[in-house]
């Protein structure tokens, strides 16, 4: 198989697709300006892809590759098992 084969549209398609749930995958690891930056990233960069990966794959990978970008940007991280702090006066 020739390389132009391999990046066919349908193969780019899957490689951007990718790209886009590893930077969902990475946002709630981050914090501040970073953070902001993969935000933006995902949110206009995941729409044409998502758009091009539905269009050359199907609904159902279109739809799969959102929902597990939205669970992947909404995630977060684990904070090593320990509860939250309470706030002064709420024990009261």
């Amino acid at each position: 198989m020739t390389l132009a084969q391999h990046l066919s549209a349908p193969g780019l398609a899957l490689v951007a697709s990718a790209a886009f749930l590893l930077v969902a995958a990475l946002r709630p690891w981050t914090e501040g300006r970073l953070r902001r930056c993969l935000s933006w990233t995902v949110v206009l960069g995941g729409v044409p892809t998502l758009g091009w990966l539905t269009l050359l794959w199907g609904p159902g990978f279109g739809v799969a590759g959102f929902a597990l970008g939205a669970l992947a940007f909404c995630a977060h991280p684990r904070s090593g098992g320990h509860p939250p702090a309470m706030p002064p006066g709420a024990g009261q």
